[in-house]
């Protein structure tokens, strides 16, 4: 049999598996330390922002709650980033928390205000309660907190849920239960669930046409031929993609009103930063001699010491042992590596599966950091103004603090979802994960362009199922086995996904039944 490029996928058991209760480890000092300054510097900030002491307990509140979301909302989704760069080898998990934090707030900063403005006025109608300010900051705030402990609690045993479904589904509630039906924006609302349920359609037939066009290329010799055209094709699609996202959805000061303009752009520039980097990869290797070394014996496949053992042949046994001795694992070493790949058809994927990664990251920072900025937006208005707007001034500050939670949850708690991801549901190699990471940026970026808040983790899951289905199909076509698809893992996903909307609804309407006396101290003070 084959040697597999991988460690054997997680089943769900053992020390790393997903219900691992991360509050029992030293990460839970760490996590509480951060909150425990997190909440100074809210309480300076909410100062600053009302100028007055008596203020602060009010603000510090909507702050923290805000801040809380943002951070188990990045911590929770960043696995739809960088889990399968992780789980594929192509990042360590140190490299992926990092690369992916960083991402994540730039696309926050830069592009979070376009879907923040379609949480915060779609779902429900503000002119409902235009006569009621100070109540519709406290329905704005129980919310948040109901979606953000809803959150926070998966993501503590590593289950990828939608923080999306909890905050919307915790407006709809609530929302009801203040001013009744006719408050609730029903046509937002309805296009919303559309995307819930086509964007997970999107990654999954994007992924699966991805992934058969990988398959098909690993089978190509790329050191001539046609084959040479091949990876500097996937290149510029790649930063194509990356780049007709910023020109099209972007900052104003980057924006095309054109989309013939943002295509025409992005073509160019991903083919000139795919020329500058191969004409750099090329002068790497015409620059670099290596020295003849002394050849060393490699260790030969598991399928060539089978057939010798079948037949008898004994006479290695020993020596590979001597040449090899095993190595007892290190306690202190990280307990998701980074796995080289040694195939190269495989190797190929590598840095194409890591931009991809980035992509996905920098998209999903624009796109859910609304899910709290957007109501914070609102909170802050009626302190500020007293006053609620159909469209609410998304500040800097605002976008800073959503960008500064995702930040603090992805190095905190991110590596739970990471471990989910990337390990337990199907085995990953880079190409399959470029395919994957690539299937969710396109229905992410397509979404985000729309203005729709849209679920990054449908469109991964959507794209893994895509990735597996194709990889089954392409087996089954040859009569060979299909890959493994740990439907145990997607079984509980789905029903995280279910539960996550009751349990929010209840979160919020639990929280509002106490708020909504004190809604009066959530409005400007005449």
């Amino acid at each position: 049999m084959d040697r597999p490029l991988l460690a054997p996928m997680d089943r769900g058991g053992g020390k790393n598996s997903a219900g691992t209760n991360i509050c029992q480890s030293s990460e839970c000092v760490v996590f509480w330390a951060v909150m425990a300054t997190s909440l100074l510097l809210l309480w300076w900030m909410s100062i600053r922002v009302t100028g007055e002491t008596y203020g602060s307990s009010i603000v510090v509140a909507e702050l923290f709650a805000a801040f809380l979301l943002a951070l188990a909302n990045g911590a929770n989704d960043i696995a739809n980033a960088v889990g399968t760069s992780v789980g594929a080898g192509a990042l360590s998990m140190t490299q992926g928390l990092v690369l992916g934090s960083g991402l994540e707030f730039s696309g926050a900063i830069l592009l979070g205000a376009l879907v923040s403005k379609t949480i915060s006025k779609g779902v429900i109608e503000p002119g409902e309660y235009s006569d009621e300010p100070g109540l519709f900051a406290a329905l704005m705030f129980s919310v948040v907190v109901g979606s953000a402990v809803t959150t926070l609690l998966a993501t503590f045993y590593g289950y990828p849920i939608s923080a999306t479904h909890g905050i919307i589904s915790g407006l709809v509630a609530v929302g009801w239960y203040a001013k009744g039906s006719d408050c609730i924006g029903w046509g937002p609302l309805r296009n919303t669930i559309i995307m819930w349920i086509l964007s997970p359609v999107a990654g999954l037939v994007a992924a699966f046409l991805l992934q058969l066009l990988c398959m098909k290329i690993n089978t190509i010799d790329l050191s001539y031929g046609l084959g040479i055209v091949i990876l500097p094709l996937l290149w510029i699609f790649t930063l194509t993609l990356t780049f007709l996202f910023l020109f099209a959805t972007g900052p104003e000061a980057i924006r095309f009103e054109s989309p013939f303009i943002a295509m025409s752009v992005s073509v160019a520039a991903g083919c000139m930063l795919t020329g500058l980097y191969y004409t750099y990869k090329s002068l790497v290797q015409c620059c670099t001699h290596t020295p003849t070394t002394p050849s060393v014996p490699k260790v030969p496949p598991n399928n060539q010491n089978e057939a010798e053992l079948a037949n008898g042949d004994t006479k290695n046994k020993n020596n590979n042992s001597e040449i090899y001795p095993k190595s007892e694992p290190n306690p202190n070493s990280d307990p998701n590596p980074r796995q080289v790949c040694d195939d190269p058809a495989e190797s190929n994927f590598v840095g194409l599966l890591v931009l991809s990664a980035l992509t996905v990251a920098f998209a999903h920072g624009a796109n859910d950091v609304g899910n709290a900025v957007g109501p914070l937006a609102v909170m802050m208005e009626v302190l500020s103004e007293g006053v609620v707007h159909d469209v609410p001034k998304v500040q800097e500050w605002c976008l800073a603090l959503g960008a500064c939670g995702f930040v603090v949850g992805i190095l905190t708690l991110g590596k739970n979802t990471v471990e989910t991801v990337g390990n337990k549901i199907i085995r990953l190699t880079p190409s399959t994960s470029y395919a994957t990471q690539m299937g969710a940026a396109i229905a992410v970026l397509l979404s985000s362009a729309l203005g729709m808040p849209v679920s990054t983790s449908h469109c991964l899951v959507g794209s893994v199922l895509g990735a597996g289905l194709a990889q089954s199909f392409v087996a089954r076509f040859k009569g060979h086995r299909g890959p493994d698809i740990n439907f145990w893992i997607l079984n509980k996903i789905f029903i995280g996904w279910g539960v996550t909307i009751p349990v929010a609804m209840v979160f919020a309407l639990v929280v509002f039944y106490f708020a909504q006396p004190f809604a009066p101290m959530f409005a400007k003070l005449k």
